[in-house]
């Protein structure tokens, strides 16, 4: 089996989003809104934002960058049901942007600012990797442990949980 480039590269994205859409099936309807911590996002901001990171995903791909300065659409979930909607919507406007994706398109320019303040420029695939699929999982470990907190039987991720085998 002979793999292109793009897959090498991202391959691990079908289980990324795999664990994550497993992650996410688990958030309770009533624990939307609960929070560790008064300084920490309540469960469903938590949930929502790991669905918006598809977006940025799409973003990274389609667009020359990001101007925080200005608003971006936001996942505001408040049931299991809509969570997954959503998720189920931002992965297929993900997924026909990885398939028309080239290494070209990888290797384009994009930015993050805060209107004329720029945060950093890196080629796409850099941006794609950090802030889409290594945030994404980043926020999935976080909502792993709130679930957990909340007696949620967690699915397994690299590997079986303590909950599944």
């Amino acid at each position: 089996m002979t793999l292109d480039p793009l897959h090498l590269a991202f391959g691990d994205t079908d289980y990324e989003l795999a664990v994550t859409r497993n992650m996410l099936s688990r958030v309770p309807d009533d624990c939307f809104d609960w929070q560790p911590h008064e300084k920490s996002w309540t469960m469903g901001k938590l949930a929502s934002h790991i669905v918006d990171l598809l977006w940025w995903q799409v973003v990274t791909l389609e667009e020359d960058g990001v101007d925080l300065a200005q608003p971006w659409p936001q996942t505001e979930a408040t049931s299991q049901k809509a969570l997954m909607a959503s998720f189920d919507e931002k992965e297929r406007q993900l997924r026909k942007v990885l398939d028309r994706t080239t290494l070209d398109t990888l290797g384009e320019p994009w930015t993050l600012s805060y209107g004329d303040q720029t945060y950093f420029t890196e080629p796409k695939a850099t941006v794609l990797r950090r802030f889409g699929i290594s945030h994404l999982i980043h926020h999935r470990a976080q909502l792993s442990i709130y679930l957990r907190m909340n007696n949620v039987p967690l699915p397994p991720s690299y590997g079986p949980s303590a909950d599944e085998s």
